[in-house]
């Protein structure tokens, strides 16, 4: 059986709301599953050495990108949700309390949450924001309590952000397929023509 594309990702990333809408139809097409996992970017990021400044002339270019990148997608995009970034902690427990119960609707959940945040501008992070989106997940809102105190999922989320930066991963959305690494959902035509190669 053919190995899962692992999909590191956070709802804070507008690249891996592009990411999530797009990577599955490219492992239907290899025969290949997704493994979702949800990361910290705000840890990931400070694991990284040698990191310096963002540059605004670079964050106003990424603005500029990632709006056109998902229109180009056929996404629904606001520029910069308010606030931007969120505090995505609840969301993440959320999606890992629900993968242990059901993987579909912990990804149909992430679907619907990337959707309400960057979409529509609306937040995730408390509870109040997420009852809307466990709604179209077919999920009881008592799961956001419960996610809230769920000591598994919160040992989900890191250590899916220590192999992430264990992979050298250094952002978001990052995909590993066969040992092999691709960051940004501009990269996952790159996915889908390596794997043809591979066959």
């Amino acid at each position: 059986m053919a190995k899962q594309i692992i999909f590191y990702w956070d709802f804070t990333s507008p690249y891996a709301y592009i990411g999530a809408n797009t990577i599955e139809a490219v492992a239907r097409k290899h025969n290949r599953s997704v493994d979702w996992r949800p990361v910290s970017i705000g840890h990931l990021w400070k694991a990284i050495p040698d990191r310096t400044p963002f540059p605004k002339v670079k964050m106003d270019y990424m603005e500029h990108d990632w709006t056109r990148s998902a229109k180009l997608a056929g996404l629904p995009i606001v520029t910069t949700p308010n606030p931007f970034p969120t505090d995505a902690k609840l969301p993440r427990l959320l999606f890992y309390r629900l993968k242990e119960q059901n993987p579909t609707k912990a990804v149909t959940f992430a679907k619907a949450a990337f959707k309400q945040y960057w979409g529509e501008g609306k937040d995730i992070a408390a509870p109040e924001h997420l009852k809307a989106v466990v709604h179209v997940a077919g999920v009881p809102e008592a799961e956001i309590a419960k996610a809230a105190e769920d000591a598994a999922a919160r040992q989900a989320v890191i250590d899916s952000t220590a192999e992430a930066i264990e992979a050298k991963a250094f952002g978001t959305p990052t995909f590993i397929v066969d040992d092999e690494m691709f960051w940004g959902s501009d990269r996952i035509d790159h996915i889908d023509r390596w794997l043809s190669q591979k066959k």
